[in-house]
């Protein structure tokens, strides 16, 4: 298979049932590359794929090329989640006290990866979440997928961050700190929910 181009993909929003076994194929097929045991890999496929009433739940975007979903991006943004003395709500006065969002998922296809798919999600989203008016997003991790958020500007949370949280639960959760003065457009996705992206 050819080397997807970024040029030659699109982003598209909202999604329907009519996706899931898209976004579910790409889950899979993520999982399956996972530097883990195959036992791993089983516990972890089926409750990290995605049902119909999730669709009530979270928020999806999608990255096609051609008729290939290549890659999958969720959130949560109805339910903000309240983190403490994170560097923003000290920079803000905010009696310490900041709104996250959660970042459930960000999987890319084995085939597409290290190509900028989930750079490109990541940075749709963090426009989206901006737009929401949240200051943090928050994701919890797999140990080997650390580097790439620690990469992409997320630092390790700390537990007076989120007080009463079982560490024990997601050893690996990791928060991105947004800064209002960085405030970037979002790509706009046209009335059909596709977004084309050029050179």
């Amino acid at each position: 298979m050819k080397t997807p181009k970024l040029d030659q993909v699109v982003l598209r929003q909202p999604v329907s049932t009519g996706d899931l076994s898209d976004i579910n194929a790409v889950i899979e097929e993520a999982i399956a590359s996972w530097p883990t045991s195959p036992r791993l890999k089983r516990l972890a496929m089926a409750p990290l794929q995605y049902r119909g009433v999730d669709l009530q739940d979270f928020e999806f975007l999608l990255c096609y090329k051609a008729h290939a979903c290549l890659g999958v991006a969720a959130w949560q943004p109805n339910v903000p989640m309240v983190l403490q003395q994170t560097s923003v709500a000290q920079t803000d006065g905010e009696a310490g006290n900041v709104n996250a969002v959660l970042l459930h998922g960000l999987f890319v296809s084995a085939q597409a990866q290290g190509r900028g798919i989930g750079g490109l999600l990541l940075d749709e989203l963090t426009c989206r979440v901006r737009r929401e008016k949240f200051s943090s997003i928050q994701v919890r991790v797999e140990r080997f997928s650390t580097s790439y958020f620690e990469q992409r500007g997320f630092r390790l949370l700390t537990h007076e961050e989120e007080p009463g949280f079982q560490p024990t639960s997601y050893p690996y959760r990791y928060v991105l700190d947004l800064d209002p003065s960085e405030e970037r457009d979002s790509m706009v996705i046209n009335k059909t929910g596709a977004l084309k992206l050029s050179g």
